[in-house]
């Protein structure tokens, strides 16, 4: 409702003479202006805050893999904790992205899968392990379960390590870096958990969980 001297215009854009008007809806137009200017403000500050975090945990993540001298690493999916070096602020990050598979990756993985335990000819107790990697795997619509696909990179890590293993092990390890190729990213409901010491040194939650945040 728009406001114009002693007439209002309604959402039909039709103009309405103030004495006509319900003190309650008078009421409401007072107060709703101004939550909005208030709202507004306030997200674009949320905002800020989340591109802080979003940078803050891509930087700091690079750097423990950069002290840890690791390589080929891939980003975790569940989020940490920084901290200020005086212990006075504590940022706890959450699910920052979602993580899923690219499906035609996934359909040839599936492939490299049964290629490898092909390569076996024939043995029943490897056409058994087949069956159990396939059921765990694989939904019965043909989804990924993310986490224990995940968890494959610590077998390939194995048997790369193995000599008894890797005979018909190049397969497998095909098949794995298929899925680390599959792996897309895009942004998640990221949580953003804020705690500041008060003047007593006491952490205290930063209140930023409304609506939609």
């Amino acid at each position: 409702m728009r406001q114009k001297g002693q007439v209002w215009t309604d959402h039909r854009g039709n103009e309405v003479p103030t004495y006509a008007i319900s003190p309650v809806l008078k009421t409401e137009e007072r107060h709703v202006h101004k939550i909005a200017e208030a709202a507004k403000l306030a997200e674009k500050y949320l905002a800020k805050v989340v591109a802080l975090t979003r940078e803050a945990y891509e930087e700091v993540y690079e750097a423990k893999i950069h002290d840890a001298k690791i390589k080929g690493h891939k980003p975790p999916t569940d989020g940490m904790s920084i901290n200020a070096f005086d212990g006075s602020i504590s940022v706890k990050i959450t699910k920052p992205d979602n993580v899923y598979f690219d499906t035609t990756y996934t359909a040839i993985v599936k492939e490299k899968f049964d290629e490898y335990f092909r390569s076996f000819e024939g043995s029943e107790a490897v056409e058994f392990l087949r069956d159990l990697v396939n059921d765990l795997l694989y939904s019965p619509g043909g989804n990924v379960d993310m986490g224990k696909v995940l968890k494959l990179r610590k077998y390939r890590d194995r048997l790369q390590s193995s000599r008894q293993l890797s005979k018909n092990g190049v397969i497998f390890i095909e098949a794995v870096d298929l899925f680390d190729k599959a792996i897309r990213s895009k942004p998640g409901n990221m949580g953003i958990y804020v705690d500041v010491a008060d003047e007593h040194k006491k952490l205290r939650r930063v209140n930023l969980k409304y609506t939609d945040l």
